[in-house]
Formats: structure tokens, C-alpha cells, sequence
């Protein structure tokens, strides 16, 4: 390859990854790996590129296809080389297409598209995605009012997310599980274990600033006429009430990252 002082992002993963891997106690815990993929490809680090090789080209075909074949201009691809390591990283299949997709918006330079998406992208899994692709479906829903929110900024409770996490699950409590574990139903306990993974998995999107919880204190009063004279006395329903919204950053980022059709 021609030297034009451009890095390729292939031969740097198979070099950091060749450092990673390159010693005595990897090379143990490696050792069928190496004996049965290394035999063919040379050396541990050939491994290391040969699936970023696969990965980028699986990317860039499901991008090629997204462009109908469009050639791509230097100035766009110049966009996209600084996520092209991350990008190489990935195997999953569901989610090399919202690579696809954020390589597109990325070369168009499409408004609000921030380059920090790509390693936001590189840590979520598909499963977060399409929950992600769930709410903004939810939140960008018609309404029936004028809201002074941005699209896709209303705010969901948390019995909100769980339904569009899952309509049908229906867990017990911990302290359920902690008293009854032994009498209950292995379909209860699957309920349980998922509810802890809808936790991780909302916990997970707060930390990307994908999700914001908002905390705020309600009032409610009673009002009574004591004496002949007004009195207000806050009611049982006054106190904290916890809310979540997608930030303007998720709204961005699953609009940048979301499968678009192949043309044509």
C-alpha cells in the first residue's frame, strides 16, 4: 500500500490488539485459538485483523448498500476514518447496520451528528438498541396535544419503560423473592431475573446520558375552611416524583445510528 501518510485502521487494531495478545499468559489461555486459526492466518496478530478485515468489510457493505453504490468523496471518508476503529470492533450484525447508518450521517455531515456517537455506539448492545428504537417510537408518537417539549422529549414514567421494555413482564418484588425463592414458579424467578436485566439495562442508558431521570417535588393540598378561614394542608400525594426523558443527545444519537432502507 502506497505510503500517504494516512493511517489504515486495520493494520493499527492489529497492532494494538498484537501488543494486547503477545505474551506468555494470553498466549496460554489462547492456545487452541492460536494452534487452530494461527497455523493458518501466520501470527496471533493476523487474527486480531483478519475479523476487524471482516468487520469493516461487513460495515461497508451494508453501507454500499445504503448508498446504492454512490461513490464516496475524500472528504467524507475523511469524516468517517476517526470511527473506523471502533467500528471495526463490532460483529454483531443488527448493529453494523446503525454503523452503516452513523457512517452515512457522518460523511453527509449531517447536522447534529457528534462524533462522541461513535463510541457511544461501540458500547451499547443490539438489545439496547432496538429498546432505544422502542422509546423514540413511543415518545414520537402523534399527540393529541401541542407539547412545549422537543420531539422525542416527553417525559415516561417508569411503568412507562418497563412496558416498552416488555408488556408482559410482571415480576415479584425482592423481598417476594428473598421470603418465597424456594415456592416459586420457575417462570416467576425468569420474571425476576429480567426485571434486574431491564434495571441494568435503564442504568446503562443514564450512564451513556441516552436517558435523564428528572426528580422533581409535587404538591398536592387539601383545602378546608377552619374558623371561617382558608386553610391548606399538603395531601399524601405531595412529595418526590421521578420521571425519565431520552436527553437531546439520545434523541440525536438514535436518529443518527438508526437502520435506514437500502435504496432502491
Amino acid at each position: 500500500m502506497a505510503d500517504t501518510g494516512e493511517i489504515d485502521p486495520t493494520e493499527l487494531a492489529g497492532e494494538i490488539v498484537e501488543k494486547a495478545l503477545d505474551s506468555e499468559p494470553v498466549r496460554n489461555l489462547l492456545g487452541p485459538l492460536t494452534q487452530n486459526i494461527g497455523l493458518i492466518l501466520g501470527q496471533v496478530s493476523d487474527i486480531a485483523r483478519f475479523y476487524t478485515e471482516q468487520n469493516l468489510l461487513s460495515i461497508f457493505t451494508k453501507w454500499a448498500a445504503q448508498r446504492k453504490g454512490e461513490p464516496l468523496e475524500s472528504e467524507g471518508f475523511k469524516r468517517v476514518l476517526p470511527l473506523l476503529r471502533d467500528a471495526a470492533m463490532q460483529s454483531d450484525d443488527e448493529l453494523q447496520e446503525r454503523w452503516a447508518s452513523l457512517l452515512e450521517n457522518v460523511a453527509n455531515d449531517a447536522k447534529g451528528v457528534l462524533p462522541s456517537f461513535g463510541q457511544t455506539l461501540s458500547q451499547i448492545t443490539s438489545a439496547e438498541a432496538r429498546y432505544l428504537d422502542r422509546i423514540w417510537e413511543y415518545v414520537s408518537a402523534p399527540n393529541p396535544y401541542n407539547s412545549d417539549k422537543r420531539q422525542g422529549r416527553s417525559e415516561l414514567s417508569y411503568s412507562n419503560l418497563i412496558h416498552i421494555y416488555d408488556p408482559k413482564l410482571r415480576a415479584p418484588s425482592p423481598a417476594e423473592v428473598r421470603i418465597y425463592r424456594d415456592r416459586m414458579s420457575p417462570e416467576k424467578l425468569a420474571a425476576f431475573d429480567e426485571m434486574t436485566n431491564f434495571e441494568l439495562t435503564l442504568h446503562d442508558l443514564e450512564r451513556l446520558s441516552l436517558l435523564e431521570k428528572i426528580v422533581r417535588y409535587v404538591s398536592d393540598v387539601n383545602r378546608y375552611e377552619i374558623d371561617g378561614e382558608p386553610v391548606s394542608i399538603p395531601s399524601e400525594r405531595s412529595g418526590m416524583a421521578t420521571s425519565y426523558a431520552l436527553t437531546q443527545y439520545g434523541v440525536n444519537f438514535i436518529v443518527a445510528v438508526r437502520p435506514k432502507p437500502s435504496k432502491g
